[in-house]
């Protein structure tokens, strides 16, 4: 396979690895959304291409740099939609940090 080929695929299983760890956080307060479940895995994966085709970089520094990247990329697109919709209001924020119920 090709450099972008493999960095997809670390990317993407970076992406997993963040996506599951967000379930296995959110889902027993907020559900599990199989939208933005995936979102995760097709981001990293992206960004494992990018990395691995501009840097070269070996499977662990890919692994956790696409880490970074993929949620960078998604705080940032949550902050811009929070911004942009007048009545969105974050999960965290109707469910409460934690479990515990905003009143």
């Amino acid at each position: 396979m090709s450099r972008e080929a493999d960095g997809a695929v670390i990317g993407f299983l970076a992406g997993l690895a963040v996506a599951m760890g967000g379930a296995i956080k959110d889902a027993p307060y907020e559900g599990f959304k199989e939208k933005t479940f995936w979102r995760s895995p097709l981001i990293g994966a992206f960004w494992g291409s990018v990395l691995a085709r501009k840097y070269g970089l070996k499977p662990v520094p890919l692994f956790l740099s696409t880490i970074g990247l993929e949620r960078a990329t998604v705080e940032v697109y949550k902050l811009y939609r929070a911004m942009v919709k007048k009545d969105y209001i974050p999960g965290k924020f109707i469910h409460g940090e934690w479990g515990v119920p905003v009143k």
